[in-house]
Order: structure tokens, then C-alpha cells, then sequence
């Protein structure tokens, strides 16, 4: 309750116009973005900085460092100093999946979860003009027919469009040849220039090409469909075995930084996660704000990797 009582304190006072600067000391804060621009968790943080730096009274700036499915930006936030001033923006993939992959210079041990921020819909996305497949039943019935021919691109190991990608197949018989990105925005150029055949990606990232016709979603892979592509049906409408591959972006602090300034940033999350405004600025670019506090953080975390490890027991989760 005490945590509480202090959480709402805050809220309270930044309510009042109180001075949040002198909270967390006024200094710029950098958010590290373990993937390349242009992908969802890249659009999703800088559209939350600006509200944040608004809230904390200091610029918020964002810093892309993609490369390993997330994992070279998140062993540098790992080794940042324990401040509060350098924050990880990540999916959970890179806490629950990626240290059981391969050797990441980090561990889920180095991260104090502060919160998440936002919810997104990944989508099966194909070129708009591709002739071999106008529908789902078409798209899994020419992979059927042609096992690992279809090559496709997603954020890197262990991301949740890798792991989309793998429940897919499991859930389809089908298989794939996968491809490999920093990010989404790679990934999309690639699909784009016909380079790749199909990409699984969140919707945010996506979404321009969907509006402007070059790309078509053929599916949703969670359990409703999503606002901004109505006309996509789900996995269930699709008569396929359900599973919800749906992003989360969350905000992490190295270990060592004060329980004090973990509790203060984790009102900020929530305060910028709770505005309609927020919400609404997410719902136009294929997003939507979703709070989660540090315990259930946790829990998304757990069941990330929870994910992770049965996949790795099938012998399906690789570097690739």
C-alpha cells in the first residue's frame, strides 16, 4: 500500500502542475530502441517520449540500436549507468527469449521492469499484387504444396514476428524458409522489392502500406480483430487453431536503479499509457495504449519465455 499511496501521490502532484523535473532530476533521458526505424517498437516509443518528456519535465530522446533480434541494444541499456537516465523500450522477447537462444551479453536478471505502454496486432502481410495468394486459404495451401519455398522476413531471432512466424507453422503444417531483420522497416523495404514473399509484422508498421494498397493483410494472429485493418478476420474466423501473438512494448531500467526512481518513471508509464489522447494518436498508426504495471509486466515476461522454451524444445526456435 505504501508503494501505492506514493504511485498516486505522484500522479496527484503532476495533476497539480507540480514540478516532475526536480523528481528525477531534470536530466535528458535516452530510450534505446534495440531495433532498427520503422518498425513498431520504433513508432510505438517515439510516440510516447514526446508525452513522457512533457510529463518528467526533460527531453526524452530516442536511440535506435538494432541488430541480434534486440539484443545488442539491450546489452547496452544492461551496462548503462544505474541512474535512471537510460531506459530500455523493448518487446519481451528480448528478456524471455533471446538468453536462451544464444550468448547475449545480458541477463533477464540486469532489468527491473517499469511498465508497458502499449499493445499492438501482428498480421500475416503479403504483396497486393501477388498472384499466388489472394487469401489465407490460398497463402497456407501454396506453402503446403511448397515446403519452404516462401521465404520470410521477420524482426530478428527470438522476436515476437519470429515467434509469430513459428506458431504459425505449427499451427498450419506449414514451413518456411525465415529471413532475418534488424527490424521491421528492413523487413519491408525487402517485401516491397519483392526480395521476400511474406513478412509476419505488427500492424503499425505495415499500416501505410496496407492504406496505400501495396500490401495486403491476409490475417490477424490474436483472438479479435484489430481497429485499423477491420476487414482482416482473425485466426478463429479463419477456421485455424487460436494463439495471440500480439506485441506489447514495455519500458525496462538497468538493475540498480533506485526503487524511488523505478516507482516515479512507472506512474509516468502509467499516466502516459492512461491518456485517451495517447490512445488515439496509437489507434491512428495501427497501435493502441495498454498499461501494464511492474508485477504484471512480469507476468508477460514469464510467458514470453514460458513460449520461448517449448519452442526450443520442439527443436523449432533458431538464429535464423
Amino acid at each position: 500500500m505504501t508503494k501505492l499511496r506514493a504511485a498516486c501521490a505522484l500522479a496527484a502532484a503532476l495533476a497539480c502542475g507540480a514540478a516532475p523535473a526536480q523528481d528525477l532530476g531534470g536530466k535528458p533521458l535516452t530510450l534505446v530502441v534495440p531495433f532498427a526505424p520503422g518498425g513498431n517498437a520504433d513508432i510505438v516509443a517515439r510516440s510516447y517520449a514526446v508525452p513522457m518528456s512533457r510529463l518528467i519535465g526533460a527531453t526524452v530522446v530516442v536511440d535506435n540500436r538494432g541488430g541480434g533480434g534486440g539484443a545488442i541494444g539491450t546489452a547496452i541499456v544492461a551496462k548503462a549507468p544505474a541512474d535512471g537516465s537510460t531506459l530500455l523500450s523493448a518487446t519481451p522477447g528480448q528478456l524471455g527469449t533471446l538468453p536462451h537462444m544464444f550468448k547475449t551479453g545480458y541477463k533477464p536478471a540486469d532489468f527491473v521492469p517499469v511498465g508497458v505502454v502499449s499493445k499492438t496486432s501482428i498480421a500475416l502481410v503479403v504483396k497486393h499484387d501477388d498472384p499466388r495468394f489472394r487469401t489465407t486459404e490460398e497463402f497456407i495451401a501454396y506453402a503446403k504444396r511448397n515446403p519452404g519455398k516462401l521465404n520470410v522476413g521477420h524482426a530478428g531471432p527470438g522476436s515476437p514476428n519470429h515467434l509469430a512466424m513459428l506458431q504459425f507453422e505449427n499451427a498450419t503444417g506449414t514451413r518456411f524458409t525465415p529471413i532475418a531483420y534488424k527490424g521491421s522497416g528492413p523487413a519491408l523495404i525487402d517485401l516491397l522489392s519483392g526480395q521476400i514473399d511474406v513478412i509476419f509484422d505488427q500492424v503499425s508498421s505495415s499500416l501505410p502500406h496496407l492504406k496505400g494498397g501495396k500490401l495486403s493483410a491476409l490475417l490477424i494472429l490474436g483472438p479479435t480483430r484489430d481497429p485499423s485493418i477491420a476487414q482482416v478476420r482473425t485466426l478463429k474466423e479463419a477456421g485455424l487453431p487460436e494463439f495471440d501473438a500480439s506485441t506489447y512494448i514495455g519500458v525496462l531500467a538497468p538493475k540498480g536503479v533506485p526503487a524511488e526512481t523505478v516507482a516515479k518513471l512507472t506512474s509516468v508509464i502509467r499516466q502516459v499509457a492512461g491518456d485517451p489522447a495517447f490512445d488515439s494518436k496509437l489507434r491512428e498508426i495501427g497501435s493502441g495504449a495498454f498499461y501494464a504495471d511492474p508485477a504484471h509486466f512480469a507476468q508477460i515476461l514469464q510467458a514470453d519465455e514460458d513460449l520461448a522454451k517449448a519452442m526450443i524444445e520442439q527443436g523449432r526456435l533458431i538464429d535464423g
